[in-house]
């Protein structure tokens, strides 16, 4: 089993973002909040101090072009939670590009209608952003609720997702 883990950086309309891969699968995708050898050294807390590393941002870049390009190519995701979070992941998974559902309704979905808290924190902890579009997921009164790198940003995603082609 290859436990190295392929690292890199892209930038999107959005700002840089980091991906990273374990057997070929994308493992790990962030928005960069700071700089990089900090995002590095949290990203390896993830993954175990002494797990090595490589830097490809070709390979991020391949990634980038996909989400936010278009670019014709299938991805590999290589998640890592509870039984409980997977389930939820993949549910949000569904959720197609410039859609957005409640919580509520995602925890209803999962058949799992009084968790919503817990439906909350699974979306939060997603490790993979936009590949599992956790943006999507809102208030039931509409309001877009939190996201890891800000509000606006999230704003910005959906908005960028309504005004192109699905």
């Amino acid at each position: 089993m290859d436990t190295e883990i392929v690292y890199g950086f892209a930038e999107c309309k959005f700002g840089t973002i980091v991906v990273a891969c374990r057997s070929k699968a994308i493992c790990d995708l962030q928005f960069l909040g700071y700089n990089k050898m900090e995002v590095i050294h949290e990203l390896a807390s993830h993954w175990g101090v002494y797990t090595p590393t490589t830097q490809d941002d070709m390979m991020a870049d391949t990634v980038k072009r996909i989400i936010f390009d278009g670019y014709d190519q299938k991805i590999d995701i290589n998640l890592h939670g509870t039984e409980f979070q997977l389930k939820v992941w993949k549910e949000v998974m569904k959720v197609q590009k410039g859609e957005t559902i409640s919580y509520q309704e995602l925890a209803e979905r999962i058949g799992e209608p009084k968790a919503v808290r817990a439906v909350a924190s699974a979306v939060a902890q997603n490790p993979i952003a936009m590949l599992v579009p956790c943006h999507r997921i809102i208030h039931k009164d509409g309001t877009l609720g939190e996201y890891h790198w800000g509000k606006e940003l999230k704003k910005q995603l959906l908005d960028w997702e309504k005004s192109t082609d699905a």
